[in-house]
């Protein structure tokens, strides 16, 4: 068992099992074979390909960015890192919408697999005080900047608020590209389609430039940028730039836009 500070579930944090508690043998083998099978079952479906593996650290504290195209992101990408030796619910942990914890048996399952909900569009202190203590125990946090799934599948704004995280805690920061995910179940599709996706891990970087300074709103948005740009060089190039004019993009920063667009 791990010496680093515990964190405790609710009201402390937001996490519906606390890490303690999912650290025994019994849950290491749960999730041993349900990465097993859930790999078995990728390979079987898809032609799917990973690469940069050597970039992943073996321990935290960790910030893992993603780009958001997909359910099907977080059960690919959980299934590599847990083979490369992290353990949900212990010292991995991953932010999903409220809405999802609102559903029947979900919440079980995503409790075990060290998810916990955000309530978006809104300053949620209880979300803030978990990635905080996840930090604290020197974790794996997966968090997708974007704030919502890309409706096309190019690389929305970045928040800002992550950077300022990532700044205050001087937290390393993993980028991850996902490629392909966007036609295996996009928004508004109820089964799977079987595409080609590539996971590609990028090297860990920090922002210490901005360590120290004020981090004023425009020092923010340039962080978010910069965060954006190490996420944008794992992608294809047309993945790369803002969705189309009249697409809809959810959870941007208003002042980013204005500066990515004339």
């Amino acid at each position: 068992m791990s010496d680093a500070l515990p964190l405790r579930s609710e009201p402390k944090t937001g996490l519906l099992v606390a890490p303690d508690a999912l650290d025994t043998p019994g849950h290491r083998r749960f999730i041993r074979y349900g990465a097993k099978f859930a790999d078995w079952l990728i390979h079987a479906f898809f032609d799917w390909r990973i690469s940069g593996t050597e970039h992943v650290p073996k321990t935290g504290p960790l910030l893992v960015t993603i780009n958001h195209l997909s359910v099907m992101d977080v059960p690919t990408l959980g299934t590599v890192l847990i083979k490369l030796g992290w353990q949900p619910g212990v010292n991995m942990f991953t932010i999903s919408k409220q809405e999802l914890f609102e559903k029947p048996i979900l919440p079980f399952l995503m409790g075990q697999l060290g998810m916990f909900p955000v309530y978006r569009n809104q300053v949620d202190l209880n979300a803030m005080r978990t990635i905080l203590a996840i930090f604290k125990r020197g974790a794996l946090l997966g968090i997708a900047p974007e704030g919502a799934r890309s409706p096309t599948g190019h690389l929305q704004l970045f928040q800002p608020g992550v950077a300022k995280i990532a700044i205050q805690k001087k937290i390393p920061i993993l980028p991850v590209g996902l490629v392909g995910m966007e036609k295996v179940l996009p928004i508004g599709a109820k089964l799977p389609r079987r595409v080609p996706i590539e996971i590609r891990f990028g090297r860990v970087y920090e922002l210490s430039e901005y360590y120290g300074k004020e981090l004023t709103p425009e020092a923010l948005e340039q962080a978010a940028w910069e965060m954006r740009a190490r996420v944008a060089e794992l992608l294809p190039e047309w993945m790369r730039e803002l969705p189309p004019e009249g697409a809809e993009t959810r959870f941007g920063s208003v002042l980013s836009a204005s500066h990515a667009r004339p």
